[in-house]
């Protein structure tokens, strides 16, 4: 495949990218609000401080999934998100991670939410890629840890595996290890696009094998609902990721 053709591919996967995570944050903005409260276990706020910070979350995500449609907006819209979802992860996450002394539960939260800003960020970072090898390699280090957790919790992530797919402790394992090395080939600068966009597709299965029907199955289940929102926000933020290059060329691929 050719430069321009190539690019094209990522341009089109760019903005269906950002069709996806203006839908991920304004439904995952409208939960905030609709129970006046934080986003269950992505937003582990004290109880005095859950109301507030729902309510403060909520406007924010669903302006900047709106603002994401507009595309003199784009580029700050994601940074006000990026940095927004940023602070979860330092203030509300990092705290737990501490007290955890690293458990790899506490740090998989930490990487959900530094992966969805990392994502989100690489759409400011179009105006200046100097920022881009650095939002690589810190989605790298999430999806690295997202392998770590599918390794360590197998059993748990067999249980998410549709009961009609087979060999699903097997899948566990499979998917942890594509993780572990999309991540491995980001940190490193080895066909980061590819790795990124390998991430991004088995992502996207995730939202359509397993989130999708959990919540055809319990359409009224906020926790079913808040899992899709962070899925799919999850699945954008790598194909972001995906969708950035250096004008420089630096790309081994």
């Amino acid at each position: 495949m050719g430069a321009a053709p190539q690019e094209d591919v990522f341009a089109r996967l760019r903005t269906i990218a950002i069709f996806g995570a203006a839908l991920a944050l304004i439904g995952l903005g409208a939960l905030n609000l609709a129970y006046g409260d934080t986003l269950l276990q992505w937003q582990p706020a004290p109880e005095r401080w859950r109301t507030p910070i729902g309510y403060v979350s909520g406007v924010i995500l669903i302006g900047a999934g709106i603002g994401l449609f507009v595309p003199q907006l784009r580029r700050a819209m994601g940074l006000v998100v990026a940095l927004w979802i940023a602070a979860w992860a330092i203030f509300l996450h990092l705290p737990d991670v501490v007290a955890s002394k690293g458990s790899v539960a506490s740090l998989n939260g930490l990487a959900e939410n530094a992966a969805m800003a990392f994502g989100l960020a690489s759409l400011a970072a179009l105006a200046d890629d100097r920022w881009i090898p650095a939002l690589r390699i810190g989605f790298g280090l999430c999806c690295i840890t997202f392998g770590t957790a599918h390794f360590v919790y197998a059993d748990f992530t067999a249980q998410m595996v549709p009961a009609w797919l087979p060999a699903r402790l097997a899948l566990a394992y499979i998917t942890g290890a594509i993780h572990f090395g999309t991540g491995v080939c980001l940190v490193i600068g080895v066909a980061p696009r590819i790795a990124a966009a390998v991430e991004g597709a088995m992502m996207a299965s995730f939202v359509l094998l397993v989130h999708v029907p959990r919540v055809a199955a319990a359409p009224s289940d906020r926790l079913e609902l808040t899992m899709l929102g962070v899925a799919l926000l999850l699945t954008a933020s790598a194909f972001l990721v995906a969708t950035v290059s250096p004008s420089g060329g630096q790309d081994k691929q």
